[in-house]
């Protein structure tokens, strides 16, 4: 056994998972007065048939109610040219917050907000909860989606794999 495969040090394993990169979505859900969004890092796709994606969210964040509630959410790719939008979202809202006020979004197929101003969109109906470490992951088949510019995608890496 050589010596890298021993390599227990939560500092580089920090820094190992750091560059594990991921992109930079708009995680978007409920209606109305209820819509609300975050930004969010930790979404994948996981089937082909039926097509689904995977969200993760830290526990504790007010969006979960929302997904809970509405049993549908939607990914905005955010690309390069996004920076604002990114801002707008990065804090996350509570859920008695506003979270659309000067930001274009209109009613995907399952009535959550999706925002034309990103490059892509999967809306997704909920079909599964799973408690991931400090994390809850949403498994939602997507049921509509669109590219609605061309663009680059923007691509995040971490210098450090525990923290966002």
């Amino acid at each position: 056994m050589t010596d890298t495969a021993r390599i227990t040090d939560q500092a580089a394993i920090g820094a190992a998972l750091g560059r594990v990169s991921s992109g930079i979505f708009i995680l978007t859900t409920g209606a109305g007065d209820k819509a609300t969004g975050m930004l969010a890092s930790f979404i994948k796709q996981v089937s082909f048939h039926p097509p689904m994606i995977m969200a993760a969210v830290r526990q504790g964040r007010p969006i979960l109610t929302r997904i809970r509630e509405s049993g549908a959410f939607a990914v905005n790719v955010c690309h390069k040219q996004n920076g604002k939008l990114v801002a707008h979202f990065a804090k996350g809202f509570p859920l008695d917050e506003p979270a659309f006020e000067g930001i274009a979004h209109e009613p995907a197929v399952t009535g959550v907000p999706v925002i034309p101003e990103a490059m892509a969109y999967l809306d997704c109906v909920l079909r599964q909860e799973v408690t991931a470490g400090d994390h809850v992951l949403f498994l939602g088949e997507v049921v509509a989606g669109d590219v609605t510019t061309d663009g680059e995608p923007m691509i995040r890496i971490r210098k450090n794999g525990f923290d966002y």
